[in-house]
């Protein structure tokens, strides 16, 4: 509802495309390199140039968080006892539009106990 709400403020004019598209270099990058293709069009331009981009963020990670390139490396994270919280973003790498989809905690599993045999 807000993606959609902020789409109409760009359409309307309230919001300048300049503003709106106004995605940073490293996450241009990461989404040319590490995102997942959309199958949907730039809600902006309409260009079939969308993708998502997961970072995760927690302990023992960068300030900048970890971009996740793999299903996979994000279920190592899910086995650790650690919280973290995986932020996925839509990425236009034409037109630079980008918006937060999710933020979703990955972790805190329970630690195994070894039984004495």
């Amino acid at each position: 509802m807000v993606r959609r709400a902020y789409i109409e403020r760009v359409r309307d004019g309230d919001v300048s495309l300049r503003e709106a598209c106004d995605a940073e270099r490293d996450l241009l990058r990461a989404a040319r390199h590490y995102g997942t293709l959309r199958r949907t069009p730039c809600p902006l331009c309409a260009k079939e140039s969308l993708r998502n981009v997961t970072y995760l963020f927690g302990p023992r990670l960068p300030k900048s968080g970890r971009c996740i390139t793999s299903s996979s490396e994000l279920r190592e994270f899910d086995r650790r006892t650690e919280h973290y919280t995986a932020y996925t973003v839509e990425v236009c790498t034409e037109c630079e539009w980008h918006h937060l989809l999710t933020a979703v905690p990955h972790g805190g599993a329970r630690p195994r106990v070894r039984r004495r045999a």
